[in-house]
């Protein structure tokens, strides 16, 4: 008997989930839940009718959707991203429900209550590339709705995904002369939203100078940029978009400290040392940069889920419990492909051989994954006990919240090791690192020349003791931009890079000193490069409101208000981001876009003008190309039609 062929019928079909999903329902499971039905049956399923839509399915943190009209399916999808964006204005950031989506036009089969076929899974596969809050389409949808609406289309080229033969036209979409369509508009925070927001960027704060210590090793390899920048969550089309993380890639997760809590420190210290350690000893390798990391401390957290999230291959765990005469070391390599522990080892030793212990966990380490360690010439590094118990003292400090106060109770750390040992070249590149972090943030009116001379002599002393030394390194080049040397600052900065390729902190560097030189473009694209290697990166802010920056004095002012809000979304505290969103709404005719913007700068710098502006970037100006001045003209018009005073 002649099976009857199956009905089919030409749609457009509408996939979205929630990005980090997993990682949400672990950290709060039933209010995760809760918000998310609330979205449902609040947002989703009035939009989704409103829009003449046949909802397919629900599947648990997402739905599948199909619509009659392409332009509607458009409509629908930036109506339940503005919608969800208003509704997390007034949650926690680690509250935060984001869908992603995705749209195709395709032809389906249809049965029953369901539709099937290569139309449905070209729409997963398109949501799996879209950003938390962001929709990504098919050429075919941008064919039929760019003369229909107000929309811009960012090409992201051809995109090859899992199961799909062909490589498939990947557009993302931006609402013309606006930003993001999940992005909301800047509002003065209520008072208690900005109490939350701002504990929650203390973290980043300290990133000001530069992001010089949050970010001292590297993050994912360049083969892994193409990534996708956001957290997969575990539904089946995200996961089917994951790259495959290269083989020599690896994270170390913070140690747990089981013991006193006022032992901390050593726990954070072993794992900073660890990080340190790994990048060094394994050639070939890369290893997850400080700072990222470290958004897991005192997280529940997935090897396989943080092997998603980072794109790594391996995740090393451990935890420690200390005293002042023994430690035990517990650590685990997880394969976070399978979620396989490949060992597991515990090692009690006296805690002045704690060294002896990272070198024991690295050697394990490299032989389960079949790579040759190269030996560490320790030298000045564990000449004294004393001496490293001063300096992981020293880098707790220096991770803390940027301020003078911490800059100078981490600098009499690092001195006090430099006491038991002069030749300590983590203390040297400490002490320097503090003294060109002040001379950056123009803390004093006096004396910044001298910090910078001192900063210089140390960090010689660190470099002949260990030239490879990656914070005496980084110091180095944001010493030389401190002092407007930027072509040298930019070769200096590149010397990080080919020592650890993966690090976004170096990117970044680039693409300031390209910025004071008068090379918009140059310096966009560096930063480019440093937002695709750390999307997670706690120092994230700091290049994208460069970018943001340098978006405004190309005249490319709608990308230069979303650039600024996600600046500003990732550091609440940042005024130079709200004072260049002001301009930028100005020089776009949107007043009372601009009025908002520059009332939440002065509300968090109430004595900010356009000359004291210009004054707090981290170079003397008068050292700025002549080029880049003219650039900035551009940004004083608009700050000024925004009305912030001239002085």
């Amino acid at each position: 008997m002649k099976l009857a062929a199956p009905k089919r019928k030409l749609t457009t079909i509408m996939v979205a989930d929630v990005a980090g999903y997993s990682r949400l329902m672990a950290r709060d499971e039933e209010g995760t839940y809760a918000r998310l039905a609330a979205l449902n049956r609040d947002l989703v399923d009035s939009a989704t009718a409103a829009h003449g839509a046949t909802l397919i399915k629900k599947t648990g943190d997402g739905f599948l959707a199909e619509f009659a009209s392409v332009v509607e399916a458009m409509r629908c999808a930036i109506g339940i991203q503005q919608g969800v964006s208003e509704r997390n204005a007034d949650l926690r950031p680690d509250q935060h429900i984001a869908f992603r989506i995705g749209i195709n036009l395709g032809d389906v089969i249809v049965e029953a209550d369901d539709i099937y076929g290569d139309g449905v899974n070209v729409a997963a596969r398109l949501e799996g590339l879209a950003e938390p809050g962001g929709i990504v389409v098919s050429r075919a949808v941008r064919d039929h709705v760019r003369d229909k609406l107000q929309l811009d289309f960012e090409d992201l080229g051809e995109q090859q995904v899992k199961n799909i033969a062909r490589p498939i036209r990947v557009f993302r979409v931006r609402s013309k002369g606006h930003a993001n369509p999940a992005s909301p508009t800047v509002r003065r925070p209520r008072v208690r939203r900005a109490a939350l927001a701002c504990v929650a960027v203390l973290a980043a704060a300290m990133a000001l100078a530069g992001g010089w210590w949050w970010t001292t090793h590297p993050r994912s390899p360049v083969a892994s940029i193409t990534a996708s920048s956001t957290s997969p969550s575990a539904s089946g089309s995200a996961g089917a978009t994951q790259k495959l993380a290269p083989r020599l890639s690896i994270v170390v997760l913070p140690f747990a400290n089981l013991g006193d809590p006022r032992q901390d420190y050593f726990a954070e210290g072993v794992t900073d040392s660890l990080i340190t350690d790994l990048s060094r000893a394994l050639p070939g390798s890369f290893v997850v940069a400080r700072g990222t990391a470290f958004t897991y401390k005192s997280q529940k957290t997935d090897a396989a889920q943080v092997g998603r999230d980072l794109n790594v291959r391996y995740v090393l765990v451990g935890s420690i419990l200390s005293d002042m005469d023994w430690v035990r070391v517990n650590a685990q390599l997880i394969d976070a492909q399978s979620n396989a522990s490949l060992w597991a080892e515990r090692f009690d030793k006296k805690r002045t051989d704690v060294l002896m212990v990272q070198d024991q966990i690295v050697g394990r380490l490299a032989r389960s994954v079949g790579l040759q360690v190269i030996a560490l010439d320790r030298g000045a590094r564990s000449s004294d006990p004393a001496a490293t118990d001063f300096v992981m003292r020293g880098q707790v400090m220096a991770n803390r919240p940027a301020s003078p106060e911490t800059m100078m109770a981490a600098r009499a750390m690092f001195q006090r090791a430099l006491e038991h040992d002069p030749d300590n070249v983590d203390a040297l590149a400490g002490v320097a690192t503090t003294y060109v972090f002040e001379g950056l943030n123009r803390y004093y009116s006096d004396g910044r020349d001298v910090l910078l001379r001192e900063a210089e002599a140390l960090i010689r002393r660190a470099l002949a003791i260990e030239p490879r030394h990656m914070v005496a390194l980084k110091a180095n080049a944001e010493r030389l931009r401190a002092e407007g040397k930027f072509k040298d600052a930019i070769a200096a900065s590149q010397a990080v890079i080919a020592q650890n390729p993966g690090d976004p902190w170096a990117y970044k560097e680039v693409g300031l000193s390209e910025l004071y030189l008068g090379r918009l473009q140059e310096a966009l694209n560096w930063f480019e490069k440093a937002d695709q290697l750390g999307p997670r990166d706690p120092s994230r802010w700091i290049w994208l409101g460069a970018m943001g920056r340098v978006y405004l004095l190309l005249g490319r002012d709608a990308d230069a208000i979303r650039m600024l809000q996600l600046a500003a979304d990732a550091n609440p505290r940042d005024s130079l981001a709200y004072a260049i969103l002001a301009a930028a709404y100005a020089l776009s005719g949107r007043a009372e876009d601009a009025k908002a913007a520059l009332a939440e700068c002065l509300r968090l710098q109430p004595d900010m003008t356009i000359k004291r502006l210009f004054e707090s970037w981290s170079v003397p100006i008068q050292t700025a190309s002549q080029t880049y001045l003219r650039q900035h003209e551009r940004l004083r018009d608009g700050l000024r039609m925004a009305g912030m005073r001239e002085e």
